[in-house]
């Protein structure tokens, strides 16, 4: 059924030699007592009852997987225990039961019960983690710690019944029923806003949605006739009919990530208005399920389909909430974020009970900067499993490392069975588990982040400033990095090379730190720091250090042509200027003239960003009468960031000069405004405009203002 686990490549490959002292749901201790493990002959295996023939399979895949781990393989047997010196050991499935699992122990004897393949595959290998941990006979260092003794009974239920993880760690599919986890490359027939993939010979103009009079490249018109028949035989060539009763394949049907809703005849017949596509795509999405009632079909709750349909749904349709709005935080208590996204939940159960909370679990704009989430990610999934929601897709970095993703991956897939589990202990006894030499270290480190990081929100797209003011102390980093790097010489291969990985990573966040300095360091440090970071090639899934156009190389080749120090910052390097009209709470003015620049691959620091459409930048300073201002503008319509439209330089109510802008051919566009006739007596005053992008939103982001004394 499933491969043989023992591999020294998992991530999860250290020795794991200690049980969680969290267990899920136990109920009291009964009387009786096993000795340590480590203290039978042998181990004695029945299925719980001999002519069923699950319990028989059941039982001898367990003697067969264990006998693969035992160095002595005559220590695991079958058949009943014939006196005390060996441990009965039951296998039982039974899908009858209301549990998930259940353990009960009895005088030299425990019973493995589970209520259905996937609980009981898990179970077993529960069993053999704590078997491992108690017994050197037993190989266990590919297995992560079992969150259940074998000295206790125990019973429950698995808090949710769809248990996603899109992390690297739990990317191997034999690895993901040991943690009981999902996957949604293997889970779903297609996924999330990936509707391009039914198309293999071009997409016809009609499955496109009309908008503003246009079809447009971004969105689908989902009363598409064709747009329906693509999918539909894109259904049937991979995953066929299905049969009933046998097991569904999930396809989402949902709107391409932007605000675009189609405005044709159909769609808005079908009831889209100009902001809300739900309409539409219920249909579509009603028309499959009828099609294929032995598959299921997933819409969304985001942007333009947030609003649940008016009428009841098929059985076999649901809908992946998302989570973006809730803030990531321990704070949320009665906010009304949470009343919002409550009352979402609300208002889609009243159509389905088939929901999945689509939740993210890392900095989607930084992967590489620890990100410490597990708190905060914990009284999320509590209010999911209060609010009854049944299903979870935790979206994560996918293929691509993150720094402490491989612990952040097992607790949450814990927590993801059993919520309450106390967080502090499972991520201790996992890296000190996973880590022999260094995982005190590690674990120290990493939860004084989570310390830290628990009064604070967590930002899904974020720079570095960001984790600074939450939770991360760049002189904290660099002791760490340093203490670490220092003990990796006494690890194992197997540990060095983990360590290595995660050093390398966390050289991204020590450069990130260095350009929140007012002056440049030391070239030494910045030579030290890239050289490390350009290691990052002898690992392959380090390519990245964000979701969207993140190459490491790109960002190293940023350090090497663009230092953020400019060395001629302009007559207003430090000069005060104030936003009189288009302010941002979210940006510091003082980013305007504190002569750096910021890179074009991040609008995150160096930027001032606002949404507003026109920005009135005021300042006192004295300058010349004839003065050159030239402003630095980002231009990367991927971001939805676009160059002014307009900049004029005006003073004592008249305009003194206007800015000749080109149309940009890269991601930094420059406004160069020629003013005249300035006087020191009157404050002068920048006037920024851009016109909406695509979506009626508007987005500007400047990093600097020089100024120099010129001849007209």
């Amino acid at each position: 059924m499933f491969k043989y686990i023992y591999r020294s490549k998992l991530l999860v490959a250290a020795l794991f030699a200690a049980l969680l002292a969290a267990p899920l749901a136990l109920m009291a201790c009964g009387s009786a007592v096993l000795k340590p493990l480590g203290q039978y002959s042998e181990y004695a295996i029945q299925p719980g009852d001999s002519g069923d023939g699950q319990d028989a399979k059941w039982a001898g895949y367990l003697k067969t997987h264990f006998q693969r781990r035992a160095v002595d393989r005559d220590c695991v047997v079958s058949g009943k225990a014939q006196d005390d010196s060996q441990l009965q050991v039951t296998v039982d499935l039974d899908p009858k039961m209301t549990d998930d699992y259940c353990i009960r122990l009895d005088d030299n004897s425990i019973s493995l019960s589970a209520r259905n393949d996937e609980s009981m595959l898990w179970l077993l290998y529960q069993f053999m983690s704590a078997a491992a941990a108690e017994d050197s006979r037993v190989m266990g260092s590919d297995l992560p710690p079992a969150m259940l003794s074998c000295h206790k009974d125990a019973e429950g239920k698995f808090a949710f019944e769809y248990r996603s993880i899109y992390s690297p760690s739990n990317a191997d599919p034999d690895f993901q029923p040991i943690l009981a986890s999902h996957h949604i490359d293997a889970d779903w027939g297609l996924w999330g806003h990936n509707i391009r993939k039914v198309f293999s010979d071009g997409i016809p103009a009609e499955a496109k949605a009309l908008v503003n009079g246009k079809r447009s490249e971004r969105q689908w018109c989902f009363s598409s006739d064709a747009l329906y028949k693509a999918y539909e035989k894109y259904v049937i060539d991979n995953s066929g009919y299905g049969e009933s009763g046998g097991e569904k394949v999930r396809f989402s049907v949902m709107p391409a990530d932007n605000r675009e809703v189609c405005q044709c005849a159909a769609c808005r017949k079908a009831g889209n208005t100009a902001t809300s596509a739900t309409p539409a795509v219920t249909r579509m999405t009603e028309r499959l399920a009828k099609k294929f009632p032995n598959h299921l079909f997933y819409t969304s709750a985001y942007i333009t389909t947030r609003q649940a349909p008016s009428h009841r749904l098929p059985a076999n349709t649901g809908v992946l909430v998302s989570a973006i709005e809730l803030p990531l935080s321990g704070k949320n208590g009665a906010s009304d974020a949470k009343r919002n996204f409550e009352q979402t939940i609300r208002n889609w159960q009243n159509v389905t009970p088939n929901i999945y909370a689509w939740d993210y679990i890392c900095n989607f704009d930084d992967y590489l900067t620890p990100f410490p989430c597990l708190h905060a990610l914990q009284e999320r999934l509590r209010l999911y499993r209060d609010l009854k929601i049944p299903g979870v897709f935790a979206n994560g970095s996918g293929y691509d490392y993150e720094s402490f993703e491989d612990l952040q991956t097992f607790v949450l897939a814990q927590m993801l069975v059993n919520p309450d589990i106390d967080v502090d202990v499972c991520i201790r006894k996992y890296l000190e588990a996973a880590y022999p030499v260094t995982g005190k270290m590690l674990a120290d480190y990493y939860i004084g982040l989570e310390t830290s990081a628990r009064q604070h929100t967590l930002p899904f797209y974020g720079g570095i400033g960001e984790a600074v003011n939450a939770y991360l102390s760049s002189k904290d980093l660099e002791n760490f990095a340093a203490r670490l790097d220092k003990a990796s010489k006494d690890a194992d291969d197997a540990e060095r090379g983990r360590l290595n990985r995660l050093l390398t990573a966390l050289a991204f966040p020590r450069m990130e730190t260095l350009r929140l300095q007012p002056e440049a360091p030391a070239p030494a440090t910045i030579a030290q720091l890239s050289g490390l970071l350009e290691g990052h090639k002898a690992f392959k899934d380090m390519d990245n250090y964000r979701e969207s156009d993140g190459s490491i190389d790109e960002y190293l080749k940023e350090w090497r042509e663009e230092s953020p120090w400019l060395a001629d910052a302009g007559l207003l390097k430090g000069e005060a200027v104030k936003v009189t009209e288009g302010a941002s709470g979210d940006c510091d003015a003082a980013v305007l003239t504190d002569g750096k620049q910021g890179f074009t691959s991040d609008y995150h620091t160096g930027w001032y960003v606002s949404g507003a459409p026109e920005w009135h930048l005021q300042t006192s300073a004295v300058l010349p009468e004839n003065a050159e201002i030239t402003l630095s503008f980002l231009n990367a319509p991927e971001w939805h960031i676009y160059a002014p439209s307009a900049v004029e330089v005006w003073q004592g109510g008249e305009c003194r000069g206007k800015a000749s802008l080109a149309k940009p051919t890269g991601r930094r566009a420059t406004a160069i405004v020629k003013a005249a006739n300035l006087s020191g007596s009157q404050p002068i005053e920048i006037r920024v405009s851009q016109a909406a992008g695509p979506e009626g939103r508007v987005t500007l982001a400047c990093d600097e203002i020089k100024v120099k004394q010129t001849i007209l």
